[in-house]
């Protein structure tokens, strides 16, 4: 089941390489129009694993957007709840939570908060953005252990992983050259980490259940670890239309590899396609 973590974390992650390509043609970013969604909407990804070329849906991860309040202040929710599926849950069972409460209207996020169960394994994050003074006020909790606190230096663009999605997929992409590679800053745990991301191309992509859609192919690198070989890249398509989704990526670990595809969406903001 380390590939439903491993998955969850490369939509959250991976999304936002859209966002790097466009990040020299676009500035301001910490003020941006959210145009390509709006609150009522909900994304569901399957998430898959392949072992000895034998393919195995575990699990899924759905993200929605409601309206909210939040310090008194009226914000977007943006929620993801990752989870294995029923028949898994007795090998590792994952409950995964991760979700920012921004400005409507910048996107700027003003509270995270995660909280993973991971085969038993638990984790929280907590964070509030005081951007007055570019830090972050961080708390984090490992295995129902002791609460840590930390102040931590953020740049005036740093996102949480959540945020980082919704902000990419409301960039103008129409002035994309192949190759464009553009990093990031992401908040998670007590770093910031800065990744690059390369624009593929524009591709034709089926999607299981969907159908054939016009998107655009970003190729991110991974950092060699306990999950990934040096070398190894991590692929995302987005839907080529106004709503900017995520609809299928994929991804080699050390065994094996994992993919998500989009399984079931309502309240776009606009209509998905062009399919065939």
């Amino acid at each position: 089941m380390l590939s439903h973590k491993v998955i969850l974390f490369s939509i959250l992650l991976t999304c936002s390489g859209a966002f790097c390509q466009a990040y020299s043609q676009h500035k301001p970013l910490c003020s941006i129009d959210t145009s390509a969604f709006a609150s009522g909407e909900t994304l569901t990804y399957v998430l898959s694993y392949n072992w000895f070329f034998i393919w195995t849906d575990v699990g899924e991860a759905t993200f929605s957007v409601t309206n909210d309040v939040k310090f008194d202040q009226n914000a977007l929710h943006l929620h993801t709840l990752g989870k294995s599926y029923p028949f898994y849950d007795w090998f590792f069972k994952v409950r995964d939570v991760y979700e920012s409460w921004v400005n409507p209207q910048s996107l700027r996020p003003i509270y995270f908060n995660r909280d993973i169960n991971e085969g038993g394994y638990t984790k929280e994050n907590e964070y509030v953005f005081n951007w007055e003074k570019g830090i972050v006020n961080a708390r984090i909790r490992r295995k129902k252990g002791a609460n840590k606190f930390y102040d931590i230096e953020v740049k005036p663009c740093t996102y949480d992983v959540v945020t980082a999605i919704y902000v990419a997929r409301n960039i103008n992409f129409g002035n994309l050259q192949k190759g464009q590679s553009v990093p990031i800053d992401v908040i998670l745990d007590r770093e910031v980490y800065n990744v690059n991301y390369r624009f593929v191309g524009r591709e034709q992509k089926h999607v299981k259940g969907l159908g054939t859609l016009s998107t655009l192919k970003f190729r991110v690198e991974l950092i060699a670890g306990d999950v990934f070989k040096k070398g190894q890249y991590l692929f995302v398509w987005v839907s080529n239309d106004a709503n900017r989704i995520p609809v299928f990526i994929e991804s080699p670990i050390r065994v094996g590899s994992v993919k998500a595809r989009l399984a079931t969406y309502s309240g776009l903001k606009h209509e998905l396609g062009p399919i065939r």
